[in-house]
């Protein structure tokens, strides 16, 4: 199964909660009430990596779609 890249940049996250809702299998949200990835590959700097399912593609494009301050990239 293809997988599809993940990066977020979490320490600019505004806490808007809408990856979370959007994507709940690959974003949640923290005890300071930003969100982050559940499965990071890998960090680096402020960004964390982590991979997504072709199939789950349309609820991560809409996370980055829909994120206000343009933090998610899929692809």
């Amino acid at each position: 199964m293809k997988l599809i890249p993940i990066s977020h940049k979490k320490p600019e996250c505004i806490g808007c909660a809408l990856c979370a809702e959007t994507a709940p299998n690959y974003f949640e949200m923290d005890e300071d009430g930003e969100a982050q990835l559940i499965r990071i590959v890998r960090e680096q700097g402020k960004f964390q990596f982590g991979e997504g399912f072709e199939d789950d593609r349309a609820a991560l494009e809409a996370a980055e779609g829909g994120c206000p301050v343009d933090i998610i990239k899929i692809g």
